[in-house]
């Protein structure tokens, strides 16, 4: 079995302290896998009250509750979760339904998607630290769909864009619209059948890049080699676009191929595009099933005409050949165990071939930790986490079906040293991973990779599902959304709440 160990990293908050010192006097507080998650959020935007966490205060442990300290809000029991040392965190919304990924604006504004396609807009009015109620959580717009994931905002031409059923819809913006004009259709004809249907989207360099996922687990492409309509990323140049005349998805050029569910990407200060990859499930190796161990989640760096493999090859986690280990990281031949309602994929390719034919990952994540946002810690501001993060990307976790018990849970911080980050290793006793857990389950003596949740009173959630990541570029803080959809091996059926939470270094 693959450990999922993640190593420490000494210093942690070496410089931190003398970071919040030097900006605590400017730091101001601002207003998947294969389960996707469905259903309406819950009336109201949650208990505000007294808001009694593990210390029976708002604020809780660590916190004054003070406009300007970052651990104000719900805070969370210390017997039922894990935050990195020094860090604080705190449950800044509830009950907002199958949240998915969140982004910022530039003036703090945070815009959030929810799978219903509600486009919703969070602001800290009264500075408080919570999001709570109709003037703070503002819904501006609607896909018109039940496959929302993620907003984004060209702040400088002045649109808000956002995957839609057909493709990719847009709106005027501005941050005085609590309700945006009617939206067009810039990209359409795009599928949406199947388990992976959310399109992600994002404007980079006058580029609208839009992902596409797998239809199912494994599938056989359309075409030759790569599939050029699913499983990729594609790119249309903005400057083509004629309104009343939406870009035809077959049309966009293929960025990427071989991607099969990555539902988060992002690019970082120096203008390179990453993204995460979930992988296969019930995958074979050999005649084996290996999908305990296999196939790491990817992160790759994503490259004009680069080719990642699906369906053919996987990324190897934990495979021994001969007695000896796999290089982690290399691309081997896939094959899956058919499973109901999955088609029966017989692969042409050998290892050769995916030698040839795939680039292996930047790195990888645990298998089936399922992977859906990241973002990277630039620019942002001083003091709000620790400057030993900066350069690396935190990554949301989401846990999947395919293994028991669940994996992932986590936010996770993945440290790049020269622009590239490290390979996990392979051992005797299995992978270890080079990342530093930064939120999720387990308790004060350390973190557990595995479902987990909380309760305080009426509120909280059960299981904490990470989906979106996003710091905020005014106090530099890190928010991380959670979609609290029901992992399918287990027997509950919770209520489908939401949370928004926020992470940064305690006082």
């Amino acid at each position: 079995m693959a450990r999922f160990i993640a190593r420490p990293r000494a210093g942690l908050l070496s410089r931190a302290v003398l970071a919040l010192a030097a900006a605590s006097m400017s730091i101001i507080a601002c207003g998947d896998d294969d389960d996707d998650g469905t259903g309406e959020p819950r009336a109201g935007a949650g208990s505000g009250g007294d808001g009694a966490g593990a210390s029976g205060a708002l604020g809780g442990e660590g916190g004054s509750g003070e406009p300007g300290d970052p651990c104000r809000g719900l805070a969370l029991p210390a017997d039922a979760h894990f935050v990195a040392e020094g860090l604080c965190a705190r449950a800044v919304a509830l009950n907002q339904g199958v949240l998915r990924q969140i982004s910022f604006t530039s003036n703090g504004d945070l815009i959030g998607v929810r799978v219903s396609g509600q486009i919703v807009r969070y602001r800290d009015v009264n500075d408080d630290g919570m999001f709570e109620g109709d003037d703070e959580i503002v819904e501006i717009a609607n896909i018109d769909g039940d496959n929302g994931n993620n907003a984004h905002v060209d702040e400088a031409a002045g649109f808000l864009y956002a995957g839609s059923p057909e493709g990719v819809k847009r709106w005027p913006y501005s941050a005085e619209m609590n309700d945006l004009p009617s939206g067009e259709v810039v990209v359409t004809g795009q599928p949406t059948s199947g388990t992976h249907r959310f399109h992600t989207v994002h404007v980079y360099d006058g580029f609208l890049y839009v992902h596409s996922g797998s239809e199912n687990n494994a599938v056989a492409p359309a075409s030759p080699e790569y599939d050029l309509n699913r499983s990729v990323l594609k790119r249309f140049d903005l400057a083509a676009f004629e309104s009343g005349t939406p870009f035809e998805w077959e049309s966009g050029e293929v960025f990427v191929s071989g991607v099969r569910n990555m539902v988060g990407f992002t690019q970082n200060a120096d203008g390179d595009i990453y993204g995460v990859i979930n992988g296969m499930d019930n995958l074979m190796y050999g005649g084996e099933d290996v999908h305990a161990d296999n196939p790491g989640d990817d992160l790759r760096l994503l490259e004009a005409g680069g080719a990642h493999g699906y369906p053919y090859c996987f990324t190897a986690s934990n495979i021994v050949i001969g007695g000896e280990p796999v290089e982690p990281g290399t691309q081997l031949a896939a094959a899956t165990d058919p499973v109901p309602d999955d088609p029966d994929f017989v692969n042409p390719r050998d290892d050769a071939w995916c030698a040839l034919n795939s680039s292996p990952p930047a790195t990888f994540l645990p298998p089936h930790s399922a992977p859906l946002d990241l973002t990277f810690f630039d620019d942002e501001p001083e003091g709000g986490l620790p400057e030993e993060f900066r350069g690396g990307a935190f990554v949301a976790l989401h846990g999947s079906w395919n293994t028991t018990p669940s994996v992932g849970h986590q936010v996770v911080l993945v440290p790049f040293e020269n622009g590239e980050p490290p390979m996990p290793e392979a051992g005797a006793s299995g992978t270890t991973f080079p990342f530093t857990v930064v939120f999720g389950g387990g308790d004060a003596s350390g973190a557990a990779a595995g479902s987990w949740g909380w309760s305080v009173g009426d509120d909280g959630e059960d299981p904490v599902r990470p989906v979106g990541v996003a710091i905020s570029p005014i106090d530099g803080a890190l928010y991380v959304s959670s979609d609290n959809a029901k992992v399918l091996n287990t027997d509950t059926d919770p209520p489908l709440q939401g949370v928004l939470y926020r992470i940064a270094i305690a006082r």
